[in-house]
């Protein structure tokens, strides 16, 4: 019965799954539109090689990188101190408890 919840969507809500196939036959709707459409206006793309589509996919991950990597060391400097004193561990027996041995 928990997996039957986890994998049924809540009403009105749609699945990941359904989500991800719509967006697919939309965008390939779009592009067989748009190549209808542009199909004497395509000439000037014919300069554009899928090596140079693969050089704009890493340049676009490298750069994702960069910002991931410099976020996430300006969200370490802000949650680590560099005031000895307040990463000193505190005692555990203080004056104002009363605790005595059991022994």
């Amino acid at each position: 019965m928990l997996t039957l919840s986890r994998q049924t969507p809540k009403r009105g809500d749609t699945c990941q799954r359904c989500m991800v196939i719509r967006y697919f036959v939309l965008i390939i709707l779009s592009v067989a539109i748009f190549t209808l459409i542009v199909d004497d206006g395509m000439r000037h793309l014919a300069s554009f090689t899928p090596m140079h589509a693969a050089m704009a996919i890493i340049a676009v991950g490298m750069i994702g990188f960069l910002v991931k990597l410099v976020i996430w060391k300006m969200s370490g400097r802000k949650t680590v101190s560099g005031d000895p004193a307040q990463s000193a561990p505190t005692e555990a027996w203080q004056d104002g408890n009363d605790h005595s041995s059991s022994h």
